[in-house]
């Protein structure tokens, strides 16, 4: 049984992958000599338990939320790949650390130029943890209008703002996923009470793209003349090459990211239909967009889950832990496999399989038309 984390972020925890490590049950390790020496197995190196365990862990999917976890990722993917495991770079800004990226000045756009020079330094990493959050709260505090009455001076009012206005959540999130269509990666996307947002999003990135896509289709006409016509009156008409015209309608271009994965769903089943159909308007088949459900948050346990579940079935779901410290990880990615299998009414052992296949499939399979 081969288990891969699709989403989380051991390189910020304590002690790296090795806690993880040393906490997974050997069920596909070698089995051990039960003959051999009690004492002998206590010294068998740290690094032969590593690749023992790496029988079982295959690999993750390392998650930013702020450039400046961008080395750690790197450092951890290496790590990973050292001990055989399957690794996957993820580079975005999420939702909770975007009023420390933007710092007030929505104009700077750094940020989004060292995402893309990553995501051009790493063909092979993602989009990600990228999207829109509706109940990240800070506190702020006001001092009350007492009408010039000194007595009442130094009254203040605690309230409560979102870490960052909408407005700029959806102004950061529809451009990295305009940079991800641009560049045909993948994206995995947390949402929370902003789905009615994100909806709104997506149309926005679609017709930005589309507007984009098209403008390059009239200058690639433009600039492939057929032949040369003369009107009656006398002027020259240049017509689009054939061959042009026949690439252009056999093309199917992508006017969203290539596949979509939105991490610990919280959505509602109602909310399911216009996600994928805004997915499709964008040229995303439903089988590319996938749905993953975290043990660490609350919602893996709610009574409605199990039925989203099985709405979306075994082909779009990802096995995930959304954590940092490591060493809860597989325990969270074995209740993941056991709730899921639950759910499904399918055998444990089945659904690790087609989790694992589902996410290879995720990362590593995208061939579509860029619409940039």
């Amino acid at each position: 049984m081969r288990l891969f984390d699709c989403h989380c972020h051991y390189h910020l925890g304590p002690g790296g992958i090795a806690p993880l490590l040393r906490t997974i049950r050997r069920t596909e390790a070698p089995l051990r000599d039960q003959r051999a020496d009690a004492a002998a197995a206590q010294v068998r190196r740290e690094d032969d338990d590593a690749i023992a365990s790496s029988k079982s862990f295959a690999g993750a999917a390392l998650m930013s939320t702020h450039p400046r976890d961008y080395p750690a990722v790197d450092s951890m993917a290496l790590e990973l790949e050292g001990l055989n495991c399957t690794a996957v770079p993820c580079y975005g800004v999420h939702p909770w650390f975007l009023h420390e990226v933007l710092n007030g000045d929505a104009d700077d756009d750094g940020w989004l130029v060292e995402l893309r020079r990553r995501l051009d330094d790493r063909p092979d990493a993602i989009v990600g943890e990228i999207g829109l959050d509706g109940a990240r709260w800070r506190e702020v505090v006001d001092e009350l209008d007492t009408n010039g009455d000194r007595a009442g001076a130094g009254i203040w009012e605690r309230k409560r703002t979102l870490s960052c206005p909408m407005d700029l959540q959806k102004m950061a999130f529809e451009r990295q996923l305009e940079l991800a269509t641009e560049l045909r990666r993948p994206v995995s996307i947390h949402v929370v009470k902003a789905w009615g947002e994100l909806l709104d999003s997506l149309n926005n990135v679609q017709d930005a793209m589309r507007r984009r896509h098209y403008s390059m289709e009239e200058k690639i006409e433009g600039a492939a003349p057929d032949d040369d016509r003369t009107t009656k009156n006398g002027r020259r008409s240049i017509r689009p090459n054939e061959d042009t015209k026949k690439k252009a309608r056999r093309r199917k271009p992508l006017f969203l990211p290539p596949k979509f994965y939105f991490h610990a769903f919280s959505g509602k089943a109602g909310v399911l239909p216009s996600l994928l159909a805004a997915c499709e308007r964008g040229n995303v088949p439903r089988g590319d967009v996938y749905f993953g459900f975290a043990p660490a948050i609350p919602n893996f346990y709610s009574a409605k889950t199990p039925s989203i579940m099985k709405r979306i079935g075994v082909d779009q779901l990802l096995l995930e832990t959304d954590l940092e410290d490591s060493s809860d990880a597989w325990d969270d990615l074995t209740s993941g496999v056991e709730g899921l299998a639950s759910a499904l009414d399918m055998d444990v052992r089945d659904v690790a399989d087609r989790t694992y296949q589902n996410a290879m499939r995720f990362y590593f399979e995208v061939g579509c038309e860029s619409g940039g």
